[in-house]
């Protein structure tokens, strides 16, 4: 090494002179890895952008293959687009298009998936299967091998199979689940106990059951709900919740009560259908208590409301309303809902009494549909004090509705008086409901009047 002019740069002297040519063999490997990356670079931008399967998309396609062979995404889109010409010599294309893609990158499910469902419609049943399940030993938490792979064992007649990979792969992704739920109702033609087993999962099956409900089937949904055991709807506690919202939002109450015998250990709890729960208020109350089938109660300043132990109809307690209020009180909070049978006849009875009430409007209650529609109401008492008195009220239920919904109201005062004020107290005691006619009975009584 001879020594420099300057002190900051180092001269190197190769001896012999054929030594230089060393410095040329990094560059040349620079550029040979830049071809390749630039020819790799290429071909997968034309297989990304090539998306017509006309003749001349194809050719860019099998250009790309050509500049990137090692890029499976290359293979893949030639190998779509042959799909799209749909021919027994296209398709034989593609399925080698696919192999050489599953051969470049092995370990990559959708490759083998796109290579088994090709396999399939070339008549290769077999290696159909066997690409198939290799996707989804690859990816067993992902939902399309298992749809892939069981709508292929759906083909060959294996239901059982079939429906153990269907049914986890809705697992996998909820959005599989209607077409999930879809070919079980087509394949077992609507009939809820074969469905019901072909859906191994508990919380699938819950699933189905809600999907039902939504599509206004409660019974079909009941019936597959009986399909799991008591013991997984508690663990399903989630699904089971989910399940009692959509039978009380689509009025559908007698499902509802049966999933909240689940939940209730606590019968006492519980309504029987056609009947007032806590109807003599003996049982404690809560205020805001949201429990189905339970006294609704929000007291207010204007309106309090409390279990009273003073002279009660019967038994030790009753329900005691003081108004206090100086304004306009329409609405009065207390409401409960009932289950009842369609197009029947009932009366509705209960006791109540009075002290000091003052007031142009006085309280009724009411029986209303689901839609808030009034079926039938008591009629108003005198303002003053009154002692117990009984009360009836005669109403038909709606054909296909299974629930009414008692509550108070109070009319508008006239307009001369548009303050409406009410003091004093009301008393409620024994509230009972009974059945007075057959179904589909006419209506006895009814009161046309409306509110």
């Amino acid at each position: 090494m001879a020594p420099a002019k300057h002190s900051s740069v180092i001269t190197l002297t190769f001896n012999p002179a054929s030594l230089r040519w060393l410095l040329i063999v990094p560059a040349l490997l620079a550029l040979t890895g830049a071809w390749f990356a630039i020819r790799w670079y290429v071909g997968n931008t034309i297989a990304e952008y090539t998306s017509t399967p006309d003749a001349d998309g194809i050719a860019m396609a099998q250009l790309a293959t050509r500049w990137s062979p090692d890029d499976a995404l290359t293979h893949w889109r030639l190998a779509f687009l042959e799909e799209k010409n749909f021919s027994a010599e296209n398709l034989a294309a593609a399925v080698r298009e696919y192999q050489l893609a599953v051969e470049v990158e092995p370990y990559d499910f959708r490759y083998w998936m796109e290579l088994g469902r090709a396999l399939e419609a070339a008549g290769d049943i077999d290696n159909g299967e066997k690409a198939l399940r290799r996707a989804v030993e690859l990816a067993p938490s992902y939902s399309h091998p298992r749809w892939q792979y069981g709508n292929l064992l759906l083909r060959q007649g294996r239901v059982d199979e079939a429906f153990a990979e269907l049914s986890r792969a809705a697992e996998a992704d909820s959005q599989m689940e209607p077409p999930v739920f879809g070919l079980a109702a087509r394949m077992f033609d609507g009939d809820i106990g074969k469905i019901g087993r072909a859906l191994p999962s508990a919380s699938l099956r819950l699933h189905f059951a809600l999907s039902l409900v939504g599509s206004g089937k409660p019974d079909q949904a009941l019936q597959v709900v009986n399909t799991v055991s008591a013991a997984d709807r508690k663990t399903e506690s989630e699904d089971v919740n989910a399940l009692i919202k959509a039978f009380t939002q689509g009025h559908h109450y007698r499902g509802a009560l049966a999933l909240l015998r689940d939940a209730q250990a606590d019968e006492s709890q519980l309504p029987l259908p056609e009947s007032i729960w806590n109807g003599g208020f003996e049982l404690p109350l809560t205020y805001r208590d949201e429990a189905l089938f339970h006294w609704l109660i929000n007291p207010s300043s204007q309106a309090q409301i409390v279990a009273d132990n003073v002279r009660p109809h019967s038994g030790g307690k009753s329900l005691r309303i003081t108004f206090n209020s100086p304004n306009k009180l329409e609405s009065i909070p207390i409401s409960q809902t009932v289950i009842v049978e369609p197009d029947t006849q009932y009366k509705l009875q209960f006791y109540q009494r009075s002290e000091g009430l003052i007031t142009a409007s006085v309280p009724v209650v009411v029986v209303d549909d689901s839609e808030g529609k009034a079926l039938g109401w008591a009629p108003p008492f005198a303002s003053g004090t009154s002692d117990w008195q009984l009360v009836t009220v005669n109403f038909k239920t709606k054909s296909a509705e299974d629930g009414i919904l008692i509550t108070l109201y109070r009319n508008p005062c006239s307009d001369k008086d548009p303050i409406c004020p009410i003091f004093g107290n009301i008393w409620y005691d024994d509230f009972s409901l009974q059945r007075i006619g057959s179904i589909g009975a006419p209506a006895a009584n009814a009161s046309s009047r409306s509110r």
